[in-house]
């Protein structure tokens, strides 16, 4: 009983020295980190933090499947939302260009990969988020047109 007893103390100290011994007793080490992502912020604010302009965009890309697939600040399995914004001008006529590729589906625009098809989603819903997409560019490139 005594040998299970020094064991257990044994193995939770340990714990605690790897635990401390690992974060550099600094909680800023921690391996996920307590910043919220633009992305989270959108899905968890319902889209409330997009500049007013564009909210009804960012809460429909957050009630679809979009976050599947891209995000605002990373490549995942597609291109990043900025990086989007950056390749493209914001005119009605890549709007009309993108959210029909959101509505069909596309591949060959940013590699191999395939983009699934919308079929359900209302043109003028596409649009919306298009526009809100296009919003997020920081290259200071684009020409905003509502």
């Amino acid at each position: 009983m005594l040998v299970m007893k020094n064991t257990l103390i044994s193995c939770t100290v340990i714990l605690i020295m790897t635990h401390i011994a690992c974060n550099n007793g600094n909680p800023a080490n921690k391996k996920y980190p307590d910043k919220t992502s633009a992305t989270d912020s959108i899905i968890n604010s319902a889209g409330n933090t997009a500049d007013a302009a564009y909210r009804k965009g960012a809460r429909l890309i957050a009630a679809n499947d979009c976050f599947t697939c891209h995000r605002i600040e990373e490549k995942t399995i597609g291109p990043s939302y900025r990086e989007i914004a950056a390749k493209y001008h914001f005119n009605e006529g890549n709007v009309e260009n993108l959210s029909h590729s959101v509505i069909h589906g596309s591949k060959g625009l940013w590699g191999n990969k395939e983009m699934t098809a919308h079929p359900n989603l209302k043109m003028a819903d596409a649009k919306e988020m298009v526009r809100y997409i296009l919003s997020l560019d920081t290259t200071n490139k684009n020409t905003i047109v509502k």
